[in-house]
């Protein structure tokens, strides 16, 4: 072996240095590069609006988008300004446990046709296995995720061949979201673990695309405020907001006992503004709690003061984030409340930089109305949203 000389340490150690300072520098590069690129995709996700009644809550077969949702119905989701839509999608719509891939072909091939449509038509595609069998409606989206360890098991190989499938569509024009609404009601603590092997199977056959975390609790606010962030950078975190929910699912069916009966809850609330609607029910435990929304006074302050709390976890966490639902039951909700919860939402996130997606395009919380099969807007919903309308 040959001796180093004297005069050979400083040449090599300067040689070090400079390979040191080109990796640095190459590495700053790319870190720009990649916050532009992902600047340049969360702005094409910045407004949005969900496509549910296609692959989710079907009634009937599967059919072709087209027959659901028009090339005349995304033209005017583009025109109105918005950006991107949200499929939600029932894994039981696509799920074939006896086949190796785990997925049906022909409903794979269905999907994909669409979501080619809709990329196609210049709105981007928000992925979201909405629920994991769900004929009738109903909350419970997540099932027997995490309650069931040989399905749990069973969803994250499901998740590995449907991930090796999404790797087809570019990923500045698609996002996966693995699950919506995990509920883990009084077991909370129980999901993050979950979420975390899940995307972490999910990331190994998805090295490009942007994925989305969420708290469990239905997406709730005060989950995701307690979510510690993954090392991934290529994550966007969700949340979904309908506060306060007696206004926003008053009468719905599908929802809790307490707002099943209620009609004529207003916005903003007061104690002389719920009067009116605490008379219409007889139920004491009703009364209260519209006696107590009332004395809570929900206005646009209070809502921008929860979008506030999520902005800065966010900013804390130097992490994206976005809300993909908000939304009043307008079968129940008069418009001028529903108008101004609408619009108040919609300012506080957009205040706060944050990209959303209305739930949903048409039906009970819909932003449009069919007339003779033509899509028509609910106008002074879409300013409310701050759309273009002629």
């Amino acid at each position: 072996m040959k001796k180093r000389g004297p005069g050979l340490g400083r040449p090599l150690a300067g040689t070090i240095f400079f390979v040191i300072a080109i990796l640095l520098s190459t590495r700053v590069q790319l870190l720009a590069r990649d916050s532009s690129t992902d600047e340049a995709r969360y702005r094409r996700f910045s407004r949005g609006i969900n496509l549910p009644y296609w692959f989710w809550l079907n009634r009937g077969p599967l059919q072709p988008l087209e027959k659901k949702y028009s090339d005349g119905d995304l033209a005017l989701i583009r025109k109105l300004g918005l950006t991107y839509v949200r499929v939600p999608v029932d894994m039981a719509n696509i799920y074939a446990a006896n086949r190796e891939d785990r997925l049906n072909p022909e409903a794979l091939a269905l999907l994909f046709d669409g979501l080619k449509r809709i990329i196609d038509s210049g709105l981007a595609v928000n992925f979201d296995l909405h629920s994991i069998s769900q004929k009738e409606g109903g909350s419970d989206y997540s099932g027997p995720l995490g309650k069931d360890l040989t399905f749990t098991e069973e969803f994250f190989v499901f998740w590995e061949k449907m991930a090796e499938k999404l790797a087809l569509f570019d990923p500045e024009w698609l996002i996966v979201e693995p699950m919506n609404e995990p509920v883990f009601q009084g077991e909370e603590y129980r999901w993050p673990p979950i979420q975390k092997q899940l995307i972490a199977r999910i990331r190994a056959k998805l090295p490009s695309h942007t994925i989305l975390a969420t708290g469990a609790f239905w997406s709730n606010l005060s989950t995701l405020l307690t979510l510690e962030p993954l090392e991934d950078r290529n994550l966007w975190y969700c949340f979904h907001f309908y506060e306060p929910h007696i206004f926003t699912h008053q009468g719905a069916h599908w929802s809790s006992e307490l707002v099943k009966k209620l009609r004529r809850v207003p916005y903003p609330s007061s104690p002389e503004a719920v009067r009116e609607a605490v008379s219409l029910v007889d139920p004491e435990n009703l009364k209260k709690a519209l006696e107590f929304y009332g004395q809570e006074r929900w206005d646009a302050a209070r809502i921008e003061n929860m979008i506030r709390q999520a902005a800065e976890w966010a900013a804390r966490q130097r992490v994206r984030l976005i809300c993909n639902e908000f939304g009043a039951y307008r079968t129940y909700c008069l418009p001028p409340y529903r108008i101004a919860w609408t619009r108040d939402v919609r300012q506080a996130l957009e205040k706060y930089g944050l990209s959303w997606a209305m739930w949903e395009f048409e039906g009970g919380f819909g932003l449009i109305y069919r007339k003779g099969g033509k899509a028509v807007p609910d106008k002074p919903l879409a300013r409310a949203l701050g759309l273009k309308l002629d």
